[in-house]
């Protein structure tokens, strides 16, 4: 009975080094376990989807600004910010550079941003005054420099004064109605404007004017008569004009221009009366309407000094009030002659107009 038990004790140490060596084996066969890698940083909420313009926020917002402006500069530089990214992405690298004291780099930062899209801008409400008035400054060096280049063109005053057609056909037939020979055509006392004029974007501007029309004619009445009547109608277009600029350099300007506005409009017709002892009192019938002014010309500048220039417009419009108002439409004016009377007569300034004058250049 001893032999089998020595036998048993003989083997153990055998089978356990069997097992031994069998679990190195298929430990050696298992695949190494792979390191869990390190998790990606995630974007703070409304950061870009553009993940370096996202990350690059983010340090910006942890005043690691060496760190934020790095990555920008290799995204940009490897083409990974696409679309309207890549402004963004280059006004926050401008933003980096003022608090890192790069100001002078953050300026030409910005007028770069500018010059890929010049509508860009930054808002005070959410971006660091320093940074807004690095901004500002190149946007102003900006709008200085398209200034010189003939492309965008700073808010002007001008004045001009000038002459154009005053035909007024209606109230030149009232004046030869009178049995006497016809009236002569009414003759301009000249005509004024004031205007200002505001940039939209590069090359396109918009434009307020105020002007002043007179003309004066008389009928052909001997001046002794009491009912010799001298005319005088007036009109005031106020208007709104689009200006658009078709070719310009430092010291010329060429534009196009076409605006439309309310005409302000009013008829005097003024007789002499004779009274006792010989004073003579002048009597007036007035009429009045608001019409309407459309016109449409060239425009020239030459320009005397950086911003101060002279003008000039060659003009085609209509200029009509329509029917005036009187007192009594149905009144006639010379006694005894029907056609007289003061009914459907209007001021009529259409035709073509011409004027000079001066623009001084007032915007930034």
């Amino acid at each position: 009975m001893r032999a089998p038990h020595l036998h048993a004790a003989r083997l153990a140490p055998l089978a356990l080094a069997l097992a031994a060596a069998l679990a190195c084996a298929i430990a050696a066969r298992a695949p190494a376990a792979e390191t869990p890698s390190a998790a990606p940083e995630k974007l703070k909420p409304g950061a870009s989807e553009n993940v370096p313009l996202g990350q690059a926020q983010q340090l910006y917002d942890e005043a690691r600004f060496q760190a934020a402006y790095d990555l920008l500069t290799k995204a940009l530089h490897d083409g990974r910010v696409t679309g309207d990214d890549v402004v963004a992405a280059r006004a926050l690298r401008a933003r980096c550079l003022v608090k890192m004291g790069r100001r002078l780099e953050a300026k030409e930062a910005f007028k770069a941003t500018l010059r890929l899209d010049p509508a860009f801008r930054l808002d005070p409400a959410l971006v660091p005054p320093d940074e807004v008035d690095s901004f500002r400054l190149a946007q102003q060096e900006i709008d200085s420099e398209q200034l010189e280049a003939g492309r965008r063109f700073p808010a002007s005053i001008a004045f001009t004064i000038g002459r154009g057609n005053c035909v007024n056909q209606d109230l030149v037939d009232l004046a030869s109605s009178a049995g006497a020979p016809s009236a002569d055509d009414f003759s301009e006392s000249g005509e004024a404007s004031y205007s200002v004029r505001f940039p939209l974007r590069p090359r396109l501007s918009i434009d307020f004017s105020v002007g002043w029309l007179k003309a004066t004619t008389a009928d052909q009445l001997p001046v002794a008569r009491n009912a010799h009547t001298l005319y005088t109608a007036t009109a005031m277009p106020v208007l709104v004009q689009i200006v658009k600029n078709v070719s310009s350099n430092p010291r010329e300007h060429f534009n196009v221009l076409a605006g439309l506005g309310p005409l302000v409009g009013q008829a005097i017709l003024e007789q002499r009366n004779n009274l006792v002892a010989g004073r003579i009192v002048p009597t007036q019938v007035v009429g009045h309407k608001t019409g309407w002014c459309l016109q449409a010309g060239l425009e020239g500048e030459w320009l005397l000094r950086p911003r101060f220039a002279l003008t000039a417009q060659a003009l085609a419009r209509r200029a009509n009030t329509g029917a005036l108002e009187w007192l009594r439409s149905d009144y006639q004016f010379y006694e005894s002659y029907p056609n007289s009377t003061l009914s459907d007569r209007s001021i009529d300034f259409s035709g073509v107009a011409a004027s000079i004058g001066v623009r001084a250049y007032i915007g930034y």
